[in-house]
């Protein structure tokens, strides 16, 4: 199962641990979280993207909108560790999926910007369930 998501999800270089469908009241729809972490030895630095140690655990769970299956919205969802480097300092590790500071994956970025530059704003806005302007924001990623 590990390798199809990670295939599906094109989150290569990640483990896969878990794949649960979340009901939440603060969410109009159910979303299909898949929860991943990073493969040991492949941390690496955000910034400079440089391989480092492990600083800490970080400080917490971190979400990122991916493009949805079917009828069903899609989130990754990682615990990321700190790096510490000289240069940089410490930083959350970089994610294969998504760039630094990103609340999607690169996937739904590049969805987004292609969608935009074919279809009106209702089309866009109900294809990826997002506002417009949120939608030209992810797409100038």
């Amino acid at each position: 199962m590990d390798g199809i998501c990670n295939r599906l999800l094109n989150v290569k270089g990640m483990v896969v641990e878990d794949a649960c469908i979340v009901d939440s009241p603060l969410r109009p729809v159910s979303v299909l979280e898949v929860r991943v972490r990073p493969r040991r030895g492949m941390l690496r630095c955000s910034r400079c993207g440089r391989r480092r140690h492990g600083y800490d655990r970080g400080g917490g769970v971190r979400r990122w909108r991916h493009q949805d299956f079917g009828c069903w919205r899609v989130g990754l969802v990682a615990a990321l560790p700190r790096v510490d480097r000289p240069r940089c300092g410490v930083t959350v590790a970089s994610v294969p999926w998504a760039e630094p500071g990103s609340r999607s994956t690169r996937d739904f970025e590049a969805e987004c910007a292609w969608l935009m530059t074919v279809a009106n704003r209702k089309t866009v806005g109900g294809f990826l369930h997002i506002a417009w302007r949120t939608a030209g924001d992810v797409a100038r990623r």
